[in-house]
Parts: structure tokens; C-alpha cells; sequence
């Protein structure tokens, strides 16, 4: 079985349900299933809870940076350095995944 380096950034984060991650054969759906739970608990528990929700917002509901920052009510610079330090954190457990 190939291996690949899981790395989350602005290109790929849209795959972070890794269900077009991996060819279709390499993973079982109950493989898949298993890694997205995986990595839905990185998030949750390995961030703070700004960091978790600036990485929900932004990634998964595709909001705009001043967007977010307009509902936590702060600046949108902090958005990115939220942003930067939770990918940080989460490519930190990757290597454990």
C-alpha cells in the first residue's frame, strides 16, 4: 500500500473528510469513516476553541476571513493567526495518524 503525507493547507483542506484523499480501493469505507472521525477529534480536542471555530468557518462552511472575524468580533488578522496556528497544531497529530 502507498503511504502519503497528510498536509492541510488552503489547496487540499477541502479534503479533510478524506474521502477523495485516498484512491477508492486503497480504503474501505469503514476506513474512511475511522479517519475522518480521527480527524474531526483532532480538531475538536488538539485546538482552542477560537482556532477550532476559525478552521470550521473558514474550511468547511467556506466563510471569508472578515466574515469571521465580523462573529467572534475580532480582527481579521487574528482570524489568520488563528487559522495559522490550529493547521499548525493539526499537522503536528497528522504525523500520528
Amino acid at each position: 500500500m502507498r503511504t502519503k503525507v497528510l498536509s492541510l493547507n488552503d489547496q487540499n483542506i477541502n479534503h479533510i473528510s478524506l474521502l477523495n484523499y485516498f484512491v477508492p480501493d486503497e480504503l474501505s469505507s469503514v476506513n474512511r469513516e475511522r479517519m475522518q472521525k480521527i480527524i474531526t477529534a483532532a480538531i475538536h480536542r488538539e485546538l482552542t476553541e477560537r482556532q477550532c471555530i476559525c478552521i470550521e468557518l473558514y474550511y468547511l462552511k467556506r466563510m471569508k476571513v472578515k466574515d469571521i472575524a465580523a462573529i467572534l468580533e475580532i480582527k481579521p488578522t487574528t482570524v489568520y493567526k488563528h487559522l495559522k496556528k490550529g493547521l499548525c497544531s493539526l499537522k503536528k497529530c497528522a504525523v500520528y495518524l
